[in-house]
């Protein structure tokens, strides 16, 4: 009698033991955080800045034990013609020959961000991996030179023109990248799709600060021009290798709780 109560005492406190930690298991994953960020990115067909980005994550579901994230932005970046070479005017300016438009891309993105591991408090690093894409709204602005007909004149700004444009030697350089903005804009639609690795540095539990690093493919309707077709033939298709810096806030958002013991999913 004695032993099968001592049984029946210990079975009790091993039940009691597994849901002590069943308990603390969920208690770890309650508690998630949504982040708001910004920063800014280059890629292979970009300058050193090549763009800016807006993002933002927030937790939707356990996959693993581990939180996936709704992953929202939006990226506003200029693409460059490979073969784009910048050369000094007599007069110190720097212009690109050939090049007759800019082009913008706005990439509004959806997808899905996925923890791979969690800081651990203020110390470590998260890293989680990014699916994203969308649509792209491409824009083809002119490209202006500062460009004079004759010896002594100040130049004028001009959108280039191969057939028009020939002496380089009369080019000062190019003209501000905001000018003529809204004059003859091309539109050109696209589609794009991404995955990055997501690095997050930050030593603060209610900061972010990290890096994006990843592979994004961009095709468009059409082909652009950004260099004039007889210097160059200009991709219609752009496959990207990008790195993103970008600063931030992270929140406390509410509970997850089971589905039926099925799944689990965020409170709102």
């Amino acid at each position: 009698m004695v032993f099968k109560k001592m049984y029946l005492l210990c079975l009790l406190m091993s039940c009691l033991t597994l849901f002590a930690q069943k308990k603390t298991e969920d208690d770890e994953l309650e508690i998630d955080t949504k982040t708001l960020a910004y920063g800014l990115t280059t890629n292979n067909f970009s300058g050193i800045i090549g763009g800016a980005v807006l993002r933002n994550s927030f937790p939707v579901s356990i996959r693993k034990n581990k939180p996936v994230y709704r992953y929202l932005a939006i990226e506003a970046v200029n693409i460059k013609n490979p073969r784009e070479v910048s050369l000094v005017s007599a007069f110190g300016s720097r212009y690109v020959y050939g090049k007759t438009h800019y082009l913008f891309s706005i990439r509004p993105e959806y997808g899905r961000e996925f923890s791979v591991f969690r800081k651990d408090g203020e110390n470590g690093v998260g890293l989680s991996l990014v699916f994203a894409a969308g649509p792209s709204f491409g824009l083809e602005k002119q490209y202006y030179i500062k460009y004079s007909n004759k010896t002594g004149e100040s130049g004028q700004a001009v959108p280039f023109n191969p057939d028009i444009h020939k002496n380089s030697s009369n080019i000062e350089g190019s003209g501000n990248i905001f000018q003529g903005f809204f004059k003859n804009m091309k539109f050109n639609p696209g589609f794009h799709f991404k995955a990055a690795a997501n690095i997050d540095m930050n030593t603060f539990n209610d900061k972010v600060t990290g890096i994006e690093i990843g592979t994004l493919i961009e095709a468009f309707s059409k082909r652009p021009e950004i260099l004039a077709p007889r210097f160059s033939t200009n991709p219609q298709v752009f496959p990207t290798f990008y790195l993103t810096l970008y600063f931030g806030n992270k929140k406390l958002v509410k509970k997850i709780e089971k589905i039926n013991g099925i799944g689990e999913r965020i409170k709102r």
